[in-house]
């Protein structure tokens, strides 16, 4: 009778494990059974009990908060682009159209803005983290190239973006019914693509997206989101037909980390595993004959893939710092000022 006391207070005292002491308790049971039973098989079934205690009492628990947090996070920046959408209309819209002087600047304060809102709710909110964003120079004849993994990939690039703001090739149905972006589309002129509509209608927005090279133009040459967060195969149409009408200084902006932001849904389980890391390299110069175009878009897309697996290693994650993260960029200005033409290792 005595023995089933102390077995008894022993167990009691694993009820602590709910209060976050787990390894305290689990040494003071395991040390009642062993003292009581001295039998190491029973010990190791005691150690199975304890954990099998330990996980139905937290991991529900845990991701209830994790989905909790990642609906006060969706809800969060939900409410700011309602808000938005009455600020851009009544505010922005006029300011950009009354003074034309000053476009390229409110377009780019407003822009960056929002950028910063979504990210600053995704890092707040939902506890997801970001590292340094390396820069890209607002200039003319800048074509940026980006891998397409979540929802946050279009705020990374355009707070990549020093000094200005972008114009983002763009699918057609996202034109009509989503709060602030619809209305910023139209008000920035991102070039619309509908992949339903036929070709012809595409090369004609590309064509003439590319004649107006005086901001930067941002393409995700993937054509969807991956879904594994690994690099699909480029698709050519939109590329090649930029490459056609005109001479680029091409940067290649790879972002790894947002997948847990991938959709909507993925959002509200996963925002909270938000690591993003984000390099850039360039810029490269276009080739003249398009009868390269092809193998010269197979060397940029494994340089891609090649600047993917470096964010992922072990060591560019353990060793990345302000400091350190922007080193392609400073290379990529210094090739630039000295004029000399660069192409994809």
């Amino acid at each position: 009778m005595l023995d089933l006391q102390r077995l008894e207070m022993g167990w009691e005292d694993s009820s602590r494990v709910t209060r976050g002491h787990f390894e305290e308790s689990t040494h003071r049971v395991l040390e009642a059974v062993f003292r009581q039973l001295h039998n190491p098989k029973l010990l190791l079934v005691s150690v199975d009990c304890v954990v099998a205690l330990e996980v139905p009492l937290h991991m529900p628990l845990a991701f209830e908060l994790m989905k909790l947090r990642g609906f006060l996070t969706v809800a969060t920046i939900g409410g700011f682009l309602v808000l938005a959408e009455v600020v851009q209309r009544l505010i922005i819209v006029p300011l950009a159209w009354a003074g034309p002087a000053r476009k390229d600047r409110v377009l780019a304060v407003w822009l960056r803005g929002l950028a910063s809102a979504i990210i600053g709710g995704v890092r707040s909110v939902g506890g997801g983290k970001f590292g340094p964003l390396p820069t890209i120079p607002f200039a003319p004849g800048v074509l940026v190239l980006m891998n397409h993994q979540s929802l946050l990939d279009i705020p990374i690039v355009v707070q990549c973006v020093e000094g200005g703001y972008l114009r983002i090739v763009t699918r057609k149905r996202y034109a009509r019914g989503v709060p602030a972006i619809s209305r910023l589309i139209k008000l920035y002129d991102f070039p619309l693509v509908d992949p339903t509509g036929g070709m012809r209608e595409q090369v004609k927005v590309l064509r003439e997206a590319a004649r107006d090279p005086r901001v930067p133009i941002v393409v995700y040459p993937e054509g969807t989101r991956s879904r594994d967060g690994e690099l699909l195969p480029f698709r050519r149409g939109a590329v090649d037909t930029l490459l056609r009408h005109r001479q680029w200084k091409v940067y290649l902006a790879t972002a790894d980390g947002t997948l847990p932001c991938g959709r909507l849904k993925d959002m509200l389980n996963g925002v909270q595993m938000v690591d993003c890391r984000v390099n850039v390299s360039g810029p490269f110069d276009t080739p003249t004959d398009p009868k390269e175009f092809r193998s010269w878009l197979e060397e940029v897309e494994g340089r891609m893939r090649k600047d993917l697996t470096e964010l992922r290693s072990p060591a560019t994650v353990s060793n990345r710092t302000p400091e350190t993260h922007g080193v392609e960029t400073s290379k990529a200005e210094a090739s630039k000022a000295e004029a000399v033409t660069e192409r994809p290792e």
